[in-house]
C-alpha cells in the first residue's frame, strides 16, 4: 500500500510529517511501569535506580555464592587434613582401631592419639583399604593444595568489593557471547520520544518584514530579484489601509528572533513559527506570535543563532540613549517577554544591534550628524537602567540610524583627507552607506570620519534639502570582489510596500556634502520606510534569469 497526501498552497511538508508522526500510529510511543521491589519494598525508581539496583543483586549473588563454595572448600580442606595425618601414620591408625571394641571407641582413641576432630575421626574411618596405598595417599596432598588455593582465592575476592564487580562484568561479558542476537530495534539519540519542529525542517535562510501596524511575514530570499539602481522596485505585498513597512531583514529558520518593543519590552520566538506566505501575502499579525500589550509595537528585530558569552546587543532610543547589554540575559525570555531597556517619558526603543567589544559603534540623526564610537566606550549595564546620552542632538533633530563597524574594519577608521575628490571611485572601502527618505543615497569612505566620544554633536555626513531626511545608514565593504567594489546589495522598502533591491557597488562615493544619487524613485510611493543589506550570493541559474527579465 502506497499513501499519497496532497498539501494546501504553503504549506511546509515537514511540518505535516511531524504531525501525521506525533498523531497517528506512523509513529507510537508507550509507557514503562517503573515500579520495583527494593529491601522487600516497592519503590518507583529511574533507570539510574534500576541499574545500580541491578547490580547491587549482581553483587550480593556473587559474595553469597562465593561464601557457600569458601565455606564448602574449608570443610573438605579439614577432611582431607585429617586423613593425610591419618595416612602419615597409617600403622599406628590400624592398631588403634584393630585394639578398639567398637566404632565408638576407636574414634575416640583416634581423636585423643592425633588430636583430630569428630568428623577427620569419622573420615578415616570411613576410608576404605583401597586407599591406603601410597598413590591414593598422593592425591589426598595433591587435593589438599588446590583446595588451599582456591581457599585463599575466594576470601580474596570477599575481600575486595572491585574484585567483585569484575567478576559481574565477566559474567555479564560470557551472557552476550552466549546468548548474544542482533539487536532489532534502533536507538537514537534525542532529548525525547517525540519529534520537535525543529528536528524536521531544514535551517534555511529567510526574509522577515515587519509593517508598522504589527503584520510580519516570512518569505524565501529569491522573492526579490536583483534590479538596477533607480528603478521603481517590486511590491512587497498586499498591507493594510494606512499601514506601512517597517523593517526588513535576513536571518535563518532555526533563529531565536529577538523582537523588540518600542515600550523597551523584548520578546522571543523561533523564526521558523512565523507562517511563510508569498509576496502577496498580508502576513501574520504579531499579536497571534507575541504577547503585545495595547498599543506596543515592534520596532526591532534581532536574529540569534547562539547566544554567545562576549556578544552584546546595542541598544539606541529615539531620544538618543544608548547603552549596551550582554546577549546571554537574553536567552531565557518568558513568554510575556522581559524589560530590556528604561525608557524616560516621550521615548521609545528604536534600533538593536549585536556587537562585541572590539567593534565601533555609528550612529546618524535625521539632519546628518554622524557619530563614530568604539563599542567598549559603551559602558556594558543591565536590562533595567536606561543607558547614557549617544549624541547631542541639536532642536527638533532625533536619531535616525544605528550600525556596527566590526573590529576587522576598524583599522580604516584613521581620518583622512577631505579634500579629495566629491565623485567617482577613487575612494577606497569601508563606507558608510547614505539612504535618504526621498530615495536618495551615497557612499563615503570611512575614514572620512573622525573616532569621537560619545555625547558630542557629531560631523556632518549628509547635505539635505529642505523637506528631506536620513532614513537609514549602513556599514558597507565587508565583502568586495576582485576589483576592490563591494558586493553587497540594499533592499529598499516605501511606506507603500514597494521593494527595490540593488547593488552596492552601483551607488556613487561621494564626500560627506554631497546630495547623493537617485536610488529609488518613489513618485506615490511615500518616502523610505526601511532598507536593510543582505548577501549577494546568488546562483547562476538565478542570475541568468534576472538577466533575462
Amino acid at each position: 500500500m502506497r499513501i499519497v497526501i496532497e498539501l494546501k498552497r504553503g504549506s511546509d511538508p515537514s511540518i505535516v510529517l511531524n504531525n501525521l508522526y506525533r498523531l497517528t500510529a506512523l509513529q507510537s510511543t508507550f509507557n514503562c511501569n517503573m515500579v520495583g521491589i527494593l529491601n522487600g519494598q516497592p519503590k518507583q525508581m529511574g533507570l539510574t535506580e534500576l541499574l545500580q539496583a541491578f547490580l547491587d543483586f549482581r553483587c550480593s549473588v556473587v559474595e553469597r555464592r562465593t561464601r557457600f563454595k569458601l565455606s564448602q572448600a574449608q570443610d573438605r580442606y579439614h577432611i582431607v587434613q585429617g586423613i593425610i595425618a591419618g595416612l602419615d601414620n597409617l600403622d599406628r591408625v590400624i592398631d588403634i582401631i584393630r585394639k578398639a571394641s567398637s566404632h565408638v571407641s576407636a574414634a575416640t582413641n583416634l581423636r585423643e592419639e592425633f588430636n583430630l576432630t569428630d568428623k577427620q575421626a569419622e573420615a578415616i574411618l570411613d576410608i576404605s583399604l583401597r586407599k591406603l596405598t601410597s598413590l591414593e595417599k598422593n592425591k589426598f596432598i595433591d587435593e589438599g593444595k588446590a583446595l588451599s588455593e582456591q581457599i585463599s582465592k575466594w576470601q580474596e575476592l570477599l575481600s575486595s568489593k572491585k574484585l567483585i564487580l569484575e567478576m559481574v562484568e565477566d559474567e555479564a561479558n560470557e551472557i552476550k557471547n552466549k546468548f548474544s542476537t542482533p539487536r532489532r530495534s534502533m536507538l537514537e539519540d534525542t532529548d525525547s520520544g517525540e519529534l520537535e519542529d525543529i528536528d524536521v525542517i531544514p535551517n534555511e535562510e529567510m526574509l522577515l518584514a515587519l509593517s508598522e501596524k504589527g503584520y510580519l511575514k516570512r518569505m524565501r530570499p529569491d522573492t526579490f530579484n536583483l534590479q538596477n539602481r533607480g528603478t521603481i522596485g517590486k511590491s512587497v505585498g498586499k498591507l493594510r489601509v494606512n499601514d506601512t513597512m517597517s523593517d526588513f531583514l535576513v536571518c535563518r529558520t532555526h533563529d531565536h528572533v529577538l523582537y523588540f518593543s518600542d515600550k523597551g519590552t523584548v520578546y522571543s520566538a523561533r523564526a521558523y513559527k512565523i507562517p511563510e506566505c508569498s509576496r502577496a501575502g498580508a502576513g501574520t499579525p504579531l499579536v497571534q506570535i507575541l504577547a503585545l500589550s495595547d498599543g506596543e509595537r515592534i520596532t526591532s528585530i534581532i536574529p540569534v543563532s547562539e547566544f554567545e558569552g562576549d556578544q552584546y546587543l546595542t541598544m539606541l532610543t529615539m531620544k538618543g540613549y544608548i547603552k549596551k547589554v550582554s546577549l546571554d540575559y537574553f536567552s531565557s525570555i518568558r513568554s510575556t517577554g522581559i524589560i530590556a531597556i528604561q525608557l524616560v517619558p516621550g521615548d521609545e526603543l528604536k534600533w538593536v544591534r549585536r556587537c562585541t567589544n572590539d567593534d565601533f559603534v555609528a550612529m546618524a540623526s535625521h539632519n546628518g550628524m554622524v557619530i563614530l564610537c568604539p563599542c567598549e566606550n559603551i559602558r556594558a549595564l543591565g536590562r533595567n537602567t536606561r543607558g547614557g546620552i549617544a549624541m547631542r542632538l541639536k532642536q527638533g533633530d532625533k536619531m535616525a540610524s544605528m550600525d556596527i563597524i566590526p573590529a576587522s574594519l576598524g583599522k580604516k577608521l584613521e581620518k583622512g583627507s577631505e579634500t579629495q575628490q566629491s565623485h567617482g571611485r577613487g575612494f577606497s572601502g569601508p563606507w558608510l552607506l547614505f539612504i535618504s527618505e526621498s530615495g536618495f543615497g551615497k557612499r563615503v569612505p570611512l575614514a572620512n570620519f573622525r573616532m569621537s566620544p560619545l555625547n558630542r554633536v557629531g560631523l556632518k555626513g549628509y547635505k539635505f534639502s529642505s523637506e528631506d531626511r536620513l532614513a537609514a545608514v549602513f556599514v558597507v565593504g565587508f565583502s568586495v570582489g576582485e576589483d576592490g567594489e563591494s558586493d553587497e546589495q540594499v533592499v529598499l522598502v516605501s511606506q507603500s510596500g514597494t521593494v527595490n533591491r540593488i547593488k552596492v557597488r552601483d551607488i556613487s562615493i561621494q564626500s560627506r556634502f554631497a546630495r547623493g544619487v537617485i536610488l529609488m524613485r518613489l513618485e506615490h510611493a511615500g518616502k523610505i520606510q526601511s532598507a536593510s543589506l543582505i548577501s549577494a550570493t546568488e546562483t547562476e541559474s538565478g542570475e541568468l534569469e534576472e538577466a533575462a527579465a
